[in-house]
């Protein structure tokens, strides 16, 4: 009696140890299977195609304007800015494309452009034009001088540069954009480089 009680509760504990070695080994082939994936290359192991970027990587670690468009319309800005803010026709013209368009500036084939440039210095003698930046696009900015401070007048964007030309040198006077550009005033001493507002007004003898 004594006997066969004891081999039953033997054959209880070798089946529960069975059960555990079973889950035992079930575990260890899950762990074997995580291990031996293969690598993922950065994309998502549930197979979405998505990215995955390495959190200790600043991925606005860069040389360029962070945020910015081309750099090529940035230098394209002020490669024009320079003749425009000197009054050198030549100059400007060398850096806009031969088929570009100057919307609202001049015709469609450009002949007028010359006239149209320096009727534009006549009409606001103390206009410069910087560079500054609204959103993501390099934009120029037109400024005037009233006699005390300078204002912005106009954004003028550049477009379809190539080897240094522009293809698009367009102004707009969109008030609202003209509060969004991100930009700096000329110095007060710059608008030597053009008239003086009161000699725009009175002459450059000072005569009315």
């Amino acid at each position: 009696m004594g006997g066969r009680r004891g081999k039953e509760i033997d054959a209880g504990v070798a089946a529960a140890e069975a059960r555990l070695d079973r889950v035992d080994d079930e575990v260890a082939h899950r762990e074997r299977e995580v291990v031996d994936e293969p690598p993922t290359d950065g994309v998502d192991a549930d197979g979405f195609g998505f990215h995955v970027d390495d959190p200790d990587t600043d991925l606005m670690d860069d040389d360029m304007d962070v945020g910015l468009r081309d750099d090529r319309e940035a230098d394209a800005i002020d490669a024009l800015a320079e003749p425009f803010n000197a009054r050198d026709v030549d100059g400007l013209l060398a850096v806009i494309a031969p088929d570009a368009e100057v919307p609202g500036l001049a015709s469609a084939d450009l002949s007028d452009l010359p006239e149209a440039v320096q009727d534009l210095w006549r009409r606001r003698p103390t206009c410069l034009l910087t560079r500054g930046y609204a959103e993501r696009e390099h934009v120029g900015v037109l400024w005037e001088h009233d006699g005390a401070e300078w204002w912005r007048t106009a954004v003028v964007h550049v477009d379809d540069v190539v080897d240094g030309q522009v293809g698009v040198f367009e102004f707009s006077d969109d008030g609202a954009l003209l509060e969004r550009v991100e930009c700096d005033p000329p110095g007060n001493d710059e608008v030597e480089e053009g008239i003086r507002w009161e000699e725009g007004e009175e002459g450059a003898d000072g005569a009315a």
